[in-house]
C-alpha cells in the first residue's frame, strides 16, 4: 500500500454545499466538536511545549470551529500545550469523557500517524462518532484509520497539508456540513453547564490562564 487511501465514503465533494451558505447551517445549539492531534510527536524537547509552528496551527483549526458556533474540546489547548500537562492518570480519563460527549470527531492523525490519535479514533468508532479525517498527502496510513468508514461514518475533508487559511476553512465547512447532512444534532448531554466539567470551550476567549501573547501568535497559520 503506498500513499494516502482514499476513504470510499462520503466524498467531499458531495459534502460541499454551494457557495455562500453559512458553515454547519442547519445545526442547531452547536456541536461538541472533540479536535484530536498528536501530542508528543509536536513537543519541543527543548522547553516540553509544543512547538509554535503547531500551536499556531491548531490553534487557527480550533478557532475556525468555535467561530462556526460550536464547542470545542482539545487537549493540547487544554493543557497549556504542554506547560501544564495532565498525568496520565487524569488526561486519558479527560479525553474519553469529552469522546463520549463529542457529537462529531475532527482528527489529525499525523505524520507519521500517531499512537494516540488512532487511540482516540478507536474510541470514535466504537461510539460510533462521526470522524472527519485529515489526512497528509503521501502518507501511508494503517488499514485500521484508512478503513474506519468501514463501521462509523467517516469524511475525508479537502486538505492539501499547507495549513493556509483557506485550507483549513474548507476543511472546516466540508465537515460541519456533512455533519449537518448526517442530521448530527447535539447529544443529551449537550447543557453548556456541563461544559467546564467536559472541559469543551465555546469562545476563543476560553484560555484557562493561556498568556495574552498566545491569542496573538495564534493569527498567524504557519505553512509547511
Amino acid at each position: 500500500m503506498s500513499g494516502t487511501t482514499a476513504l470510499p465514503h462520503t466524498s467531499a465533494a458531495a459534502a460541499h454545499t454551494a457557495a455562500g451558505r453559512r458553515i454547519g447551517d442547519g445545526l442547531t445549539g452547536g456541536l461538541r466538536v472533540f479536535l484530536a492531534a498528536p501530542f508528543v510527536q509536536f513537543i519541543d524537547p527543548a522547553d516540553g511545549v509544543v512547538r509554535p509552528q503547531w500551536r499556531q496551527r491548531l490553534s487557527a483549526l480550533r478557532e475556525a470551529l468555535l467561530d462556526a458556533g460550536h464547542a470545542v474540546f482539545n487537549a493540547h489547548h487544554n493543557e497549556g500545550w504542554g506547560e501544564w500537562g495532565l498525568p496520565p492518570q487524569e488526561c486519558v480519563p479527560s479525553d474519553f469523557r469529552a469522546m463520549q460527549c463529542a457529537d462529531v470527531v475532527l482528527a489529525y492523525p499525523g505524520t507519521p500517524p500517531s499512537t494516540g490519535v488512532a487511540l482516540e479514533l478507536g474510541w470514535a468508532s466504537a461510539l460510533r462518532k462521526p470522524v472527519a479525517l485529515l489526512l497528509d498527502p503521501g502518507t501511508t496510513y494503517s488499514p485500521m484509520i484508512s478503513a474506519l468508514g468501514e463501521i462509523s461514518p467517516v469524511l475525508q475533508p479537502p486538505f492539501d497539508g499547507s495549513w493556509s487559511a483557506q485550507c483549513l476553512d474548507r476543511a472546516v465547512r466540508t465537515t460541519l456540513d456533512w455533519a449537518a447532512g448526517l442530521g448530527v444534532r447535539p447529544g443529551p448531554w449537550s447543557a453548556t453547564e456541563l461544559d467546564p466539567a467536559l472541559a469543551y470551550h465555546r469562545h476563543a476567549t476560553d484560555r484557562p490562564d493561556t498568556p495574552a501573547a498566545e491569542s496573538a501568535a495564534a493569527e498567524t497559520v504557519v505553512p509547511a
